[in-house]
Parts: C-alpha cells; structure tokens; sequence
C-alpha cells in the first residue's frame, strides 16, 4: 500500500505591509490627538485642516495597497468617501469647524466680562447673559458665536432688548419663540427700544449644521 503524500506545511502568518491597517490608524490617531489637544486648552486646532488631511493620508493609502495588490481597499474607499462627504458639506455649508468640541456654557456676570466671539466646531455651546446688568444707556455690545455642527443656545433676561441675527446652514433657528428651518435659514430680530431703555447686545450667531436658539432666561 503506497503512503499518502503528506499535508503542504501551513504557510507561516502574512508579514505584508497592510496599507489601509497603517492608514486608518493613522486617521485615527491624528483626530484624537487633535481632539485631546483642544480639550486640554494646549492649542486651537484648525479642524478644516484635519479633514482634508487625513482625506490625503486616505488616498496615498489606497495607492500604496492598488501598488501592491493588497485586498481589503474597500474599508479605505469607504473612509474616503465619508471624508469626502464631511468636507464638502463643510464647505458647501460654511461649517467653521473650530473652537474645540463637547459641551460648554458660557456665564458672564458684567458687561466687560462679555467676549466679543466665541466659537465651537462640534457640540453644545451655551451663552448665558442673564447675570448681565442692564445698562440704561450706551452702545449696544456687539457678540458673535458660531457652532460648527451642533446646538447654540443663547439666553437673554426678560427685561432685556437685543438685535439677534440668526443662521443655519442647515437646521433650525428659533428667536423668542418664532422658528424657521431648512437649508440657509436666516432669521433677524430688531426691537424698538423704549425710552429710557437701552438695546443691550447685538448678537450675530450661527451654526453651520444644527440649532440656533435664542430665549428668555
């Protein structure tokens, strides 16, 4: 009886270098350092820059495995395709993505202690002035917030006026009540002050994807 051959000897574990494997752990980490950065207060980072570079690393790693005919680009042409998405609508939309993300209230107590801008790209961003005293006279102070994707909620005490100019590149602006929605909305809200009475702020807000809302504390 003649012997069976033996089994081919199992081959030893790839040692291929993996391009998408390298490349998304790449994305992966530039975004949390970026976001670890900005949350520890160390530097303001440029999120528009961040999009569209690890949308560069995306696409060298797809040349990388095309070059050597690695399997598995699928999982890269699906991350450079949500990237793509993000950045385009970035653009088309006037997302300002930076500012930092999470979520943050903001509560001056005196007119001075009111930042003419404040910013967030991605979250919930609460401005509180109704620890603000209301002056009798003077110019009315003007404050700019911006939110990239998220929610802007500003709160005003009841007996004090303000011109309010809201904007959603897509999304939802609701001033004292009134809301509008959809794609650029715009929204103004100009009070005739009494005599005796001054308009205390001038607010410009705006957020490219979500909520701008504007209410009595």
């Amino acid at each position: 009886m003649s012997e069976l051959p033996e089994p081919p000897a199992s081959p030893p574990p790839s040692s291929r270098f993996h391009a998408g494997r390298l490349v998304l752990g790449l994305v992966v980490v530039v975004i949390g350092v970026a976001a670890l950065l900005q949350a520890a207060g160390v530097s303001d980072v440029p999120w528009k820059a961040v999009l569209p570079g690890s949308l560069i690393a995306v696409g060298l790693g797809l040349v990388i495995a095309g070059r050597r005919s690695e399997s598995g680009q699928g999982g890269l042409i699906a991350i450079g395709i949500v990237l793509t998405v993000l950045l385009a609508t970035a653009s088309a939309v006037d997302i300002p993505l930076e500012g930092g993300v999470g979520e943050r209230t903001q509560r001056p107590t005196s007119l001075s202690g009111v930042k003419s801008e404040y910013r967030l790209a991605v979250g919930h961003l609460t401005l509180d002035l109704t620890s603000v005293p209301v002056p009798v006279t003077g110019t009315a102070h003007t404050v700019r917030a911006r939110v990239g994707v998220g929610q802007l909620i500003v709160e005003l005490p009841s007996d004090q006026l303000a011109v309010v100019r809201g904007h959603a590149g897509v999304g939802q602006v609701t001033i004292f009540g009134e809301s509008d929605e959809g794609f650029g909305v715009d929204k103004d809200v100009t009070p005739i002050a009494p005599a005796g009475q001054a308009i205390v702020f001038s607010l410009d807000l705006s957020v490219g994807i979500g909520e701008v809302l504007v209410q009595h504390g």
